[in-house]
């Protein structure tokens, strides 16, 4: 049996490690403490800091001290930046 054969009987192959990594990864995120925050039908867990900056938008597009698609741009990219 060659050396080759032995190191990927023994370590096992790419896809089985990255399958063992996204495990390991939902595990830990599982155990993680929970934010204070509010939980939304569609969004899902939203902490209070998010709700509060999304808030503050959404007053600044409505007064007029941001215009509303730039509220909104900022908005999303926020959201998809705090994305897990």
């Amino acid at each position: 049996m060659g050396a080759k054969t032995e190191t990927k009987a023994r370590h096992g192959s790419a896809a089985e490690r990255a399958s063992h990594d996204g495990e390991q990864q939902r595990e830990q995120r599982r155990h993680q403490p929970v934010q204070p925050g509010i939980d939304l039908p569609v969004v899902g867990h939203v902490e209070y800091k998010s709700v509060g900056f999304m808030a503050g938008l959404g007053i600044a597009g409505a007064v007029g001290v941001l215009e509303w698609p730039v509220a909104a741009a900022i908005a999303i990219g926020y959201a998809l930046s705090r994305r897990e």
